[in-house]
């Protein structure tokens, strides 16, 4: 009797432990693109180089990779083309806020409300154009089957400028840590949904404004990929049940 009352007691203790414990799966990146990826939005002003508030950004591109639970399908299959657009990210009230250091100043905005929709289709005909939207953009990038949809609550813009120049130094794109946008639909859901739960993922990677490497009416090239962080919640069980176990 003492030592089953000892292993019931051990017993407890552990599930104590591993009871509000979440294991996480199919983290990483799955998603890659760049540099076939351009940004633009409506309240951009060239010259002082400023995000008006309100002004709704989009951003077109094609697909290079897919890993991880989507690493069986291959992007570049010749006549196959994997685009995607994502629209709806509006700046917030304070449009693009600059902190002017002394060489260098950030200039920073905040969007809010996207969604992002990855389209399968065929032939390759993914076309970018200039000064969007036009007859190709968003449309050659929105034909064929949905892939995958989710939505996207914020995204955060940061770029660095030389003040000596104005020249563009770096920039980035990031929708947050921890991840906060969520897939919806599309056939390629249930790969990125284990347990019938979609997964959490994060956008992010590098804004570059530089003139020199953008298209005409676009604002940026955006390398980016999309990268998931997904929790498996933890088995559901009773302290009866484990009690069970034990008895004689």
């Amino acid at each position: 009797m003492t030592k089953r009352l000892l292993r019931l007691a051990l017993t407890a203790a552990l599930f104590v432990v591993a009871v509000p414990v979440s294991a996480f799966a199919q983290t990483g990146t799955v998603i890659d693109w760049g540099p076939a990826c351009y940004a633009y939005e409506t309240g951009y002003n060239a010259t002082t180089h400023k995000t008006a508030p309100g002004s709704v950004m989009s951003i077109v591109g094609v697909i290079n990779s897919f890993v991880g639970p989507l690493g069986s399908i291959d992007p570049n299959t010749a006549g196959t083309e994997y685009t995607f657009y994502i629209t709806g990210l509006t700046a917030n009230a304070a449009g693009t806020t600059v902190a002017a250091g002394g060489t260098l100043s950030v200039f920073s905005t905040v969007y809010n409300g996207g969604t992002i929709t990855i389209w399968q289709g065929s032939p390759r005909d993914a076309a970018f154009g200039t000064n969007p939207p036009n007859a190709t953009v968003p449309s050659t990038f929105t034909n064929g089957s949905l892939f995958l949809s989710g939505t996207i609550p914020t995204v955060t813009i940061n770029v660095t400028r030389f003040n000596s120049n104005g020249n563009w130094l770096s920039g980035n794109a990031d929708s947050g840590d921890p991840a906060n946008c969520l897939w919806t639909g599309g056939s390629a859901i249930d790969l990125l949904s284990p347990g019938g739960h979609p997964c959490p993922f994060r956008l992010t990677g590098g804004w570059d404004m530089k003139p020199t490497d953008v298209l005409a009416g676009y604002v940026s090239l955006f390398d980016g990929k999309i990268d998931l962080n997904c929790p498996t919640a933890s088995t559901p069980s009773t302290w009866g049940a484990i009690k069970s176990q034990y008895r004689d």
